[in-house]
């Protein structure tokens, strides 16, 4: 069950979906939501000292306005929902920030975050990537094109047999028991596909009262993305459910192809477990 969920808010780019979304999931499980905004302190080694200190006190009151303002517009949300919840910010450099919100996402059952949009770059557009790599909890990312509130309605697993996945289902439980359609897609799977193959686990599923319908498609690796949103449009998906492939290097983050294809071209909510 999910009991205790946290949001985390850019502050640099609109986030009433995202709080919405979040207020949601938390109102379909009964659970406590925690609204953390983040907002992140840039560096800048060009400029002298005292000239650096200002430029900060500068950012840090920005930073400190652009957090109160999400906040008081989850707090709005959530009070009109009767939403258990806290609020809270986080303030620092890049990352300092990074690391004591992904300390943050490990006490949580259910992470939500904002998808990051290439066409508007935000000061906090890695920051799904660490929650993703660093919390070891579930992360249900948001599409910035979605207008719309959270629902499960039919849900979309994504399987390869292997252990990214396999956490997703087992993450993804409570929304697959409350689902009224579950889809399982295996892509490109080979005829030998071993003792964890599509129909062994649609039997795994069927076994916990989760009925679940079979799609085996074909798609070259560099379209595989491409292929679960297309079945996700067709089948009319609230969520998909799949393994988060990459890892992180020296503070980078290297996600795996398809897990980047997702995360550039997201149209549904997409609960990642890595």
């Amino acid at each position: 069950m999910l009991n205790d969920i946290a949001v985390f808010l850019p502050v640099d780019r609109p986030a009433g979906s995202l709080i919405d979304c979040a207020a949601a999931v938390a109102g379909l499980f009964e659970a406590h939501l925690d609204g953390i905004a983040c907002a992140y302190q840039a560096i800048n080694p060009v400029v002298g000292f005292e000239a650096s200190a200002v430029v900060m006190a500068a950012q840090y009151d920005t930073g400190l306005e652009q957090a109160a303002a999400v906040l008081d517009q989850f707090e709005i949300t959530t009070r009109r929902l009767d939403i258990p919840h806290d609020a809270r910010s986080t303030f620092n450099v890049s990352y300092a920030a990074t690391r004591t919100v992904t300390e943050m996402s490990r006490l949580y059952d259910l992470n939500i975050v904002a998808q990051p949009d290439s066409s508007k770059p935000s000061q906090t557009d890695f920051l799904s990537e660490a929650v993703l790599f660093g919390s070891g909890r579930p992360v249900l990312m948001i599409p910035y094109i979605n207008r719309g509130t959270f629902r499960s309605d039919r849900v979309l697993i994504c399987w390869d047999g292997k252990a990214p996945a396999a956490r997703a289902v087992h993450n993804a439980a409570p929304f697959l028991r409350k689902a009224k359609a579950i889809d399982v897609v295996a892509i490109n799977e080979p005829e030998d596909a071993g003792a964890a193959s599509l129909s062994a686990l649609i039997a795994h599923l069927a076994r916990r009262d989760l009925p679940a319908t079979a799609h085996r498609l074909t798609a070259n690796s560099s379209n595989i993305h491409n292929a679960i949103l297309s079945l996700a449009a067709d089948n009319e998906s609230d969520l998909i459910v799949m393994g988060g492939y990459g890892h992180s290097r020296l503070r980078e983050f290297v996600l795996g192809g398809v897990t980047r294809g997702m995360f550039e071209t997201l149209t549904v909510p997409t609960l990642f477990s890595h």
